[in-house]
């Protein structure tokens, strides 16, 4: 680990965060587990992270993004069922990257979050060694927010609680697209 930005992680504003987050996943899914696949804040084959969003507009960006958006021949009339959680969190000790000085500070500006991982998952292994329970910063999609919790790191009393459960039998209306940006999407209920 890089100790510059390891000490640069541990100065960065550290908060506690409360609040609703979503997160689609396939019907099978059952539970919140963490990853350990790989992904903006997470290496893989390391350590699990649960990816939450909000608002829904950025879950459902996010679902396109991983499931169409790059797959040739993919559409999202082809995309199966998928389940989407409300999920409550109470969640301390957590790297706030929405601060401008902070994502400066660990070396990260708005196209890095938008760009390549590889950035952002320098950040996020510095934050996990340090013991830091996840980081909070502007989605990839570039609408609302992304929360990325370090599992083994939280106490039980900090897991996510599935407070909702819906059902897209296929995927929403593409938020990007200019027609649906002029209306938001219903929460859901």
């Amino acid at each position: 680990m890089d100790r510059n930005l390891a000490a640069n992680v541990a100065r960065g504003s550290i908060i506690d965060v409360a609040g609703r987050f979503q997160r689609h996943a396939s019907p099978k899914v059952r539970t919140l587990a963490g990853s350990t696949a790989g992904g903006r804040w997470g290496l893989p084959n390391t350590y699990p992270v649960i990816y939450l969003g909000r608002p829904v507009d950025s879950v459902v960006v996010e679902a396109y993004r991983r499931l169409v958006d790059g797959v040739e021949g993919m559409t999202a009339d082809l995309v199966g069922p998928r389940t989407v959680f409300e999920v409550q969190v109470r969640i301390t000790q957590v790297l706030d990257l929405r601060d401008d000085e902070t994502l400066a500070l660990v070396g990260l500006d708005q196209p890095s979050l938008i760009g390549g991982h590889g950035p952002c998952q320098r950040v996020g292994q510095a934050a996990h060694q340090l013991g830091l329970h996840g980081i909070l910063a502007p989605a990839a999609t570039e609408l609302g927010e992304t929360l990325a919790l370090f599992e083994r790191h939280l106490p039980e009393h900090e897991l996510p609680v599935i407070i909702g459960e819906g059902r897209w039998e296929s995927l929403p209306p593409d938020p990007r697209t200019s027609e649906q940006r002029a209306r938001q999407l219903p929460q859901l209920s």
